[in-house]
C-alpha cells in the first residue's frame, strides 16, 4: 500500500516491471505478461498513422474514475490534449479507445464486456475492438441514449471508418490472426 493506504496511490507510485502489463480496474491491480509482438501491430498502425489533428498514444492510462485506469491499447485524442506530467489522460480528452484482444478468456471478458461498459459509462464517443482471435474489428459509437451501438464490423484487410468529428479511415491490411495452437 502507499503512504495514504489506498491501493490507487499505491497504482500511481509504484515502478512495475517492464516485462508486465499492468491495469488498475475495479479496484484491482490486474497484471499480465507482455502481448506477442502480433498484438502490438495494431497499436503501432495507429500512432504511425491517425492523421493531424489527432493524435494515437499506445498504452497511455485512461483515468476513468478513482477505481478504475484501464490502459486501452491505444487512445485517440486532439493533438496537445496533454500535459507533461500527465501520467493517465483524463476522459474528458478522449475521443477514442482501441482494445486488441489477447488469447485468454479473461481478457477476452475485460475487452468485451468490462471495459466495452466502463468506455461507454464515461463517456468516450469511440470504442474499437480488435480481435486476433477471429480476424475482424467491431467499431462502437453512442447512440442518443448514451450506450454503444454497433457501428461497423469488418475482417483485417477492411479500414475502419471512423466518425466525425474524427473523420479518417485506419488501414488494417497489416492485422493479422493470432496463430491456432
Amino acid at each position: 500500500m502507499a503512504a495514504d493506504g489506498s491501493l490507487a496511490a499505491f497504482y500511481d507510485r509504484y515502478d512495475f516491471p517492464e516485462e508486465v502489463r499492468v491495469e488498475f480496474i475495479d479496484g484491482e491491480i490486474i497484471m499480465q505478461a507482455n502481448p506477442m509482438m502480433l498484438h502490438d501491430v495494431p497499436g503501432r498502425t495507429f500512432v504511425r498513422t491517425v492523421p493531424e489533428p489527432f493524435e494515437a498514444w499506445s498504452e497511455r492510462g485512461v483515468h476513468v474514475g478513482d477505481e478504475d485506469r484501464p490502459r486501452p491499447d491505444v487512445v485517440i485524442i486532439r493533438a496537445g490534449d496533454w500535459a507533461d506530467d500527465m501520467r493517465d489522460l483524463p476522459v474528458s480528452v478522449v475521443l477514442a479507445v482501441v482494445e486488441v484482444v489477447s488469447t485468454g478468456r479473461a481478457a477476452i471478458r475485460r475487452d468485451y464486456e468490462d471495459k466495452f461498459t466502463k468506455y461507454q459509462d464515461c463517456g468516450i464517443p469511440v470504442y474499437v475492438i480488435i480481435d486476433p482471435n477471429n480476424g475482424e474489428w467491431l467499431l462502437f459509437t453512442r447512440g442518443a441514449d448514451g450506450a454503444y451501438q454497433e457501428a461497423d464490423r469488418a475482417p483485417f484487410g477492411t479500414p475502419i471508418p471512423f466518425p466525425d468529428p474524427l473523420g479518417f479511415s485506419v488501414d488494417t491490411s497489416a492485422f493479422h490472426r493470432y496463430p491456432v495452437a
